[in-house]
């Protein structure tokens, strides 16, 4: 089945390939805004097959069609022909960040550079820097970018696997025979990206099993299979690993292939000073393994509890202190999914999201959330149509009639607010006032020096009115770096005006970081996770956030959305 994932990167590589084609601004708008409608659908294209798709909004009979024939064909006719006028080597150029296609055009045809490692040679020689238009800074953009673009093309999205994993162990609990049945790997222990897929159940019969997951759809070759396991590369483009494992050894196989690798060798060295040894098939005294059956192995915490240990979640597993905690019994009692009350961080349609202010209620209310705070841009981000004071107030004035409609849930209004420049907010003091969460994001001026970024945000931090500082590092994963500035310096200024840091959930943003998270929270820093969706669908990406948090070892206490609606409504006039 298609995915919206591989929909979205035809339609990307389509917009791509025009700017050298046609160059037609409205047709490139077009393919780019169908990128974005693609990523907030509720259900997966493959599943929309036969539907009238001009019903989506911002979808029109151009784009409809298209969608149609790749979900029919499994490409699209046009894409070919564009690829077939512009060469690989051509495009791969464009699409390192920082490039553009009249550079890429002049590289490849002047310079006679082809592809990527020749572009990366090139940089890494200091060639690029003497020719017209780009100079030593942009060669040097030019190769974080080239090994960005590397990077990315290698692994996955953490939230792309995790849709993908869903499905396909769906697809495998119609096998007869199969009972238990789970991802392992980097995947479940939450990790931002996602190398391959690792997927473990028991089952009657292994031979059987091995057979059905090699024959799935998504599987596009078998790179390898026997009888109780096999390893395939699937349509998505990643390798999935399938194991067969008896009962006996489930807990012992889940845990080892959970990994992470320093954390197992790191608990093999302490089976071993108790005198066990501790594989893949379970936990076995010295000298027994291979010919006695485990001491302990069907489940996970019964390993761990033979070693005198607490079961640890897979987030923590990386070998960060967490075996010590276990010991001490001192393990962070884990905040979940189900601990949030509501999100901070979303856009309506008012801006760059795709459904209304009243769609979004009710994919609150959906949730269970007790309340939500519902934002859009402010006015100085003009590609996104950021609002206008007067629009603010209209907006305002719509949600307090959808609060006498909804009144099952508490509605406020939030609004992601440019930090500018100078670190000025991007409303005067009485329109921040009028809004009930305000949230602080730097969406310009990425280069700053460090210093000078890092004074820009904490003047921002500083602002009474600011409540969330949002996507604090803005990175785009495998897209753009993170911008410098002093995280210890920021948390510190946070800190001191009680002021919240987003752990942003949307896929590609995943900001903070889990390593970044912790940080702020040892500083003394309440976090806030938000999924900054862009459409009612997206509100699903609270799942990623929370994973983070997870990974970063934060409890309730530490996460603002934790609170009830008085709780929060106390926090928010905390400078009053």
């Amino acid at each position: 089945m298609i995915t919206n994932a591989k929909l979205s990167e035809i339609f990307d590589e389509m917009a791509v390939l025009l700017t050298f084609d046609d160059g037609n601004p409205f047709r490139i708008r077009a393919y780019q805004k169908a990128v974005q409608i693609i990523g907030g659908l509720p259900r997966e294209a493959g599943e929309l097959s036969g539907e009238d798709l001009t019903r989506i909004e911002g979808i029109g009979k151009g784009i409809a069609s298209h969608i149609s024939e790749i979900l029919k064909t499994g490409t699209l006719q046009e894409l070919q022909a564009l690829r077939s006028k512009v060469p690989e080597g051509l495009l791969a150029l464009a699409r390192v960040p920082g490039m553009g296609p009249k550079r890429a055009r002049r590289l490849y045809y002047d310079d006679k550079i082809h592809g990527l490692e020749q572009l990366q040679k090139a940089a890494e020689a200091g060639r690029l820097r003497d020719l017209p238009g780009f100079g030593a800074k942009l060669e040097e953009n030019i190769l974080k970018g080239i090994r960005l673009a590397v990077k990315a093309s290698e692994r996955m999205l953490y939230w792309e696997a995790k849709l993908l994993a869903q499905k396909l162990l769906k697809e495998l609990g119609a096998c007869p025979g199969i009972a238990e049945i789970v991802p392992a790997g980097s995947l479940r222990r939450g990790a931002e990206t996602v190398g391959d897929l690792d997927i473990l159940c028991t089952a009657r019969d292994g031979a059987r099993a091995v057979e059905f997951f090699t024959r799935m759809p998504g599987v596009e070759r078998v790179l390898a299979a026997g009888a109780t396991k096999a390893a395939v590369w699937l349509k998505a483009q990643i390798q999935c690993d399938f194991r067969v494992v008896p009962p006996e050894s489930f807990g012992a196989a889940l845990q080892y292939f959970t990994g992470s690798k320093e954390h197992n060798v790191a608990l093999r060295e302490l089976a071993v000073k108790q005198g066990y040894s501790l594989n893949e098939y379970g936990l076995f005294k010295s000298g027994d393994a291979g010919h006695k059956k485990p001491l302990a192995g069907r489940t996970e915490e019964e390993i761990y509890s033979r070693l005198g240990l607490s079961w640890i979640a897979p987030e923590l597993r990386e070998c960060r202190g967490e075996i010590a905690a276990a010991q001490r019994g001192s393990l962070p009692d884990l905040v979940e999914l189900k601990d949030v009350r509501g999100d901070f961080h979303n856009h309506t349609r008012y801006t760059d999201g795709r459904d209304s202010l009243e769609d979004m209620v009710l994919g609150a209310r959906s949730r269970g959330w007790e309340w939500t705070a519902i934002g859009d841009h402010s006015q100085s981000l003009k590609v996104a149509h950021g609002l206008s004071p007067r629009r603010l107030q209209e907006t305002i004035e719509e949600l307090r009639g959808l609060q006498k409609k909804h009144k099952d849930i508490r509605l406020m209004r939030s609004m992601e607010v440019d930090i500018l420049k100078d670190g000025a907010l991007d409303y005067a003091d009485e329109v921040l006032a009028s809004i009930d969460v305000v949230i602080g994001s730097v969406h310009t001026a990425f280069k700053l020096p460090e210093e000078e970024m890092t004074r820009r945000i904490q003047k921002a931090a500083a602002n009474p009115h600011l409540d969330i500082l949002g996507h604090l590092s803005g990175r785009l994963i495998g897209r753009r770096e993170a911008y410098a500035f002093d995280a210890g310096k920021v948390f510190a200024q946070a800190a001191r005006m009680q002021t919240a840091v987003e752990i942003n959930g949307q896929p590609q943003r995943q900001d903070l970081s889990d390593t970044a998270a912790r940080m702020a929270a040892e500083g003394g820093v309440t976090l806030a996770v938000t999924t900054d969706a862009h459409s009612a669908a997206q509100l699903e990406y609270m799942a990623a956030a929370v994973t983070i948090a997870r990974r970063a070892g934060l409890e309730k206490k530490h996460i603002l959305n934790c609170l009830t609606y008085d709780e929060l409504k106390r926090w928010l006039e905390r400078h009053e």
